[in-house]
């Protein structure tokens, strides 16, 4: 990218010696001068976008836990595998559990997944409303697509606050 960017104020360098030359003619240079910097300006601007994209591709996804705030189940740890690879892993403190009631969300992954099925699954232990240890594993299916894809894992009490509620969603976030 820097070389291509001394390319181009080398270029633009020799150009506007070459017109200052040209200026000391008589010739009006300055309607060609404007229109060569807005093109420069413009070109900069591609390539910034384009070395954003090389630097964080689109095929970056991001995978959260959160809990309904005020929730009384206890997240303990959670396994995660995507497409039958391990991927994550975490134990939750005091204090990150806090966290997570109080409105919190914790990026458990961040990586870059192709475009394609997929398919998470997520071994969670913690205790229920009423104070009953669980595991239960739960398994979502999606498709990533060209957009970065986020997903998160919300867990809440369920209606009659017996036990505890998984609930995925997932957006595509355009770049």
């Amino acid at each position: 990218m820097t070389a291509n960017r001394f390319l181009l104020a080398l270029v633009l360098g020799a150009w506007i010696h070459s017109a200052m030359a040209e200026d000391l003619t008589g010739s009006s240079v300055p309607s060609d001068l404007q229109t060569l910097k807005e093109n420069v300006l413009d070109l900069n601007q591609q390539l910034t976008q384009l070395e954003d994209e090389l630097l964080y591709p689109s095929s970056q996804s991001a995978f959260y836990i959160s809990i309904e705030v005020g929730s009384t189940v206890r997240l303990v740890d959670i396994n995660m595998s995507l497409d039958g690879q391990h991927v994550a892993y975490h134990f939750y403190t005091p204090q990150e559990y806090a966290a997570l009631t109080k409105g919190g969300m914790d990026r458990i992954f961040n990586g870059n997944i192709s475009t394609g099925s997929h398919d998470i699954k997520a071994v969670i232990t913690g205790y229920d409303p009423l104070g009953k240890s669980f595991q239960r594993v739960m398994s979502y299916q999606f498709v990533k697509g060209r957009e970065r894809k986020f997903i998160e894992l919300h867990i809440s009490d369920d209606a009659n606050k017996s036990q505890a509620e998984f609930i995925f969603h997932d957006w595509d976030i355009k770049h």
